[in-house]
């Protein structure tokens, strides 16, 4: 029963913060494609601070998503 409760406190979560992070999907699938690509090229394209801040988001989102569920999990367990 904990586990359930973690995943959909994690679900939650993910929900509410892809809404406050990402405007729209394509942005999402444009920082995954960006957190693949590897930063070299990014800088000889000659973005990579877009590179940096997309990144950024995509770790905070998955790293906050984690960490509550994994929180809610510790709490209940």
């Amino acid at each position: 029963m904990d586990i359930f409760l973690a995943i959909i406190a994690a679900s939650i979560t993910a929900f509410l913060l892809f809404r406050v992070l990402f405007e729209t999907r394509d942005e999402f699938i444009g920082c995954v494609k960006f957190w693949l690509t590897p930063d070299i090229i990014s800088i000889f394209r000659g973005n990579y601070d877009e590179d940096y801040w997309a990144e950024f988001k995509l770790w905070i989102w998955i790293g906050c998503t984690v960490g509550i569920g994994y929180g809610v999990y510790a709490l209940l367990h």
